[in-house]
C-alpha cells in the first residue's frame, strides 16, 4: 500500500470517528431513570362506596340492594354452571397469533362468534383483561369450580356497551358473557344502571378495560383516568330469570326502559359495587399513548401477588418517550386478605412500592416472589409480543431491569400468575388472533 494511500485510509477513519462523535454529542448522553415518588400513588374511596352491611343511602350497595330486591341473583358457580359458549382447547385451537414462538403450554379459542374472523360484526369487542380463580383463592377453588375470566371492551365506532367479561369454566370449557353496569337511582327513587363510561355521567366512550384481578370476592377493572372500580362475585343479576320485569330480546337499549329490565340483550348484568379514585378525580394524560413521568399514574392492567402480603398490581402503558422516566410505572397496593378489599390507612389507598419500567409499552405486568413478569407490544397486527423478566436494579433502587426476554404471541394483553400450575396467562386482542393461553414461568 502506497504512502498516499495509508494517508487517505487515515484521514477517511479520523472523519469517520469525528462524524460519530458528532453524532453522539448532538444525541447527548444517555439519562438514566430514576425512582418514582411514592406520593403520585394513592387513590381514596368514592363518596358512594359504603358497608355492604350498613350501605348509606344512595350508595353502590344501596342502588344494587334496591336492584336485589327485583331482580334474581346469582353467584360465579351457577354463572358457570349455565355457561353455553363453547370454547376450543389444546391443539384444536391453532391461531397465527402463535406464529416466531414457542408452542404455548395452554391454549383456548374462543367461539368464532368472539374470535373475530370473518364476520365483521365480530369487531365489535376487543379482549384485553385476564383473571383466573388463582388470584381469587389461594388453592385455586371457587367451590367445585376452576375458572379464568376475560375482560373486553366496545370498540365498535358509534357503539355504547361499555365492557362485559367472560367466565370460562376450564372442566366444561364452556363460557359465558356478563356485561358490567354502573348503578344509579332515577329521579323517581327506582334502581336503574348504565355502561362503565368516562366520565361516569353522561353520554361518554366506555372504559377500556385493559385489566382486571379477582381477589376473594371482589373483581377490580382498571379505569385509566379515574382509578380502580370493584364488582361483587355474589350480586350478578340474572335478567332471563325476571321474567317479565325484564327485556332480553331489546338488542339497543340497558337499564330500566319502559317499565323493564333492559341490558343489549345480555342475560347477566353485574353492576359495580365501590371505586377507589385519584384524589383529584379525572385525569388527562398526554396524547398518543405518551406518559409524563411523574404525578398521577394511568391505570392500565391489574393482577394479583399472593407470593408474600397479598397485594394489587397496577402499571401503565406507555408509548415510547424522550427518557427512561417515560417508559411507564408500576405499583403494589396492599390487600386485606379478610375482607378481599383495599387494605387503607387513614382513610387512604397508598401504594406500598412504585417502580419504574425498563421499556415503554408495556401491556400487563405481575410480580411473584421479587421477579417482575411484564409483556410488550409487539406494535401490531403481525409482530409478535414479548414476554419480559425483570428485577429491581441493585444500583438504582425503584427502577427495573431487564434479565430476559421470550417472545410472546402477537397482541398479548394483562397478565395472570396461576401458581399451582407454574403458568403465565395472557390474552391477544386482534381479530382473527385472539386467543387465551398460558406458558410456564
Amino acid at each position: 500500500m502506497t504512502t498516499r494511500m495509508k494517508l487517505i485510509l487515515g484521514i477517511t477513519a479520523i472523519a469517520a470517528s469525528l462524524a460519530v462523535s458528532a453524532s453522539r454529542a448532538i444525541a447527548g448522553p444517555t439519562v438514566p431513570a430514576t425512582p418514582p415518588k411514592l406520593s403520585d400513588f394513592q387513590l381514596v374511596p368514592s363518596k358512594s362506596n359504603s358497608s355492604a352491611d350498613d350501605p348509606a343511602p344512595d350508595s353502590f350497595f344501596d342502588r344494587v340492594a334496591k336492584l336485589d330486591k327485583r331482580l334474581p341473583k346469582l353467584g360465579v358457580q351457577k354463572i358457570l354452571g349455565q355457561a353455553n359458549r363453547p370454547a376450543t382447547f389444546g391443539d384444536k385451537c391453532d391461531s397465527p397469533a402463535f406464529k416466531g414462538m414457542e408452542p404455548p403450554a395452554q391454549r383456548i379459542c374462543f367461539h368464532p362468534s368472539d374470535s373475530g374472523s370473518g364476520d365483521p360484526k365480530n369487531l365489535e369487542w376487543m379482549p384485553q383483561g385476564v383473571t383466573t380463580v388463582a388470584d381469587a383463592q389461594k388453592d385455586a377453588q371457587w367451590g367445585d369450580k376452576q375458572a379464568i375470566l376475560v375482560s373486553w371492551y366496545d370498540k365498535k365506532a358509534g357503539s355504547a356497551k361499555g365492557v362485559r367479561v367472560s367466565f370460562l369454566d376450564i372442566d366444561t370449557k364452556q363460557y359465558q358473557h356478563v356485561l358490567l353496569v354502573y348503578p344509579y337511582l332515577q329521579a323517581d327513587g327506582d334502581p336503574s344502571y348504565e355502561i362503565l363510561s368516562s366520565p361516569q355521567e353522561g353520554d361518554h366512550a366506555g372504559i377500556h378495560a385493559g385489566g382486571i384481578a379477582w381477589y376473594g370476592n371482589y373483581l377490580y377493572v382498571v379505569d385509566t383516568n379515574r382509578g380502580i372500580r370493584a364488582f361483587d362475585m355474589r350480586r350478578i343479576f340474572d335478567l332471563e330469570a325476571a321474567g317479565d320485569k325484564a327485556d332480553l330480546k331489546e338488542k339497543n337499549k340497558v337499564g330500566l326502559r319502559d317499565g323493564k329490565y333492559t341490558s343489549f340483550g345480555y342475560r347477566y348484568v353485574m353492576p359495580q359495587v365501590a371505586a377507589w379514585e385519584n384524589p383529584g378525580g379525572l385525569v388527562d394524560f398526554p396524547p398518543k399513548h405518551a406518559c409524563a413521568g411523574d404525578g398521577t399514574p394511568k391505570y392500565s392492567f391489574v393482577a394479583i401477588d399472593r407470593s408474600g402480603a397479598d397485594a394489587l398490581i397496577t402499571g401503565e402503558y406507555c408509548a415510547t418517550g424522550a427518557t427512561p422516566d417515560n417508559n411507564g410505572r408500576v405499583a403494589r397496593w396492599p390487600l386485606d386478605p379478610n375482607s378481599g378489599l383495599p387494605k387503607l390507612t387513614g382513610g387512604i389507598w397508598q401504594a406500598e412500592e412504585a417502580l419504574r419500567l425498563p421499556t415503554p409499552n408495556v401491556q400487563g405486568a405481575l410480580s411473584y416472589e421479587g421477579t417482575w413478569y411484564l409483556s410488550r407490544t409487539g406494535g401490531g397486527e403481525r409482530a409478535n409480543a414479548t414476554l419480559i423478566e425483570a428485577t429491581p436494579s441493585a444500583a438504582t433502587p425503584g427502577v427495573l431491569t431487564v434479565q430476559k426476554e421470550r417472545k410472546a404471541a402477537i397482541g398479548a394483553e394483562d397478565l395472570s400468575y396461576w401458581p399451582g400450575r407454574n403458568e403465565l396467562w395472557t390474552v391477544t386482542e386482534h381479530p382473527g388472533k385472539r386467543v387465551l393461553y398460558a406458558t410456564p414461568r
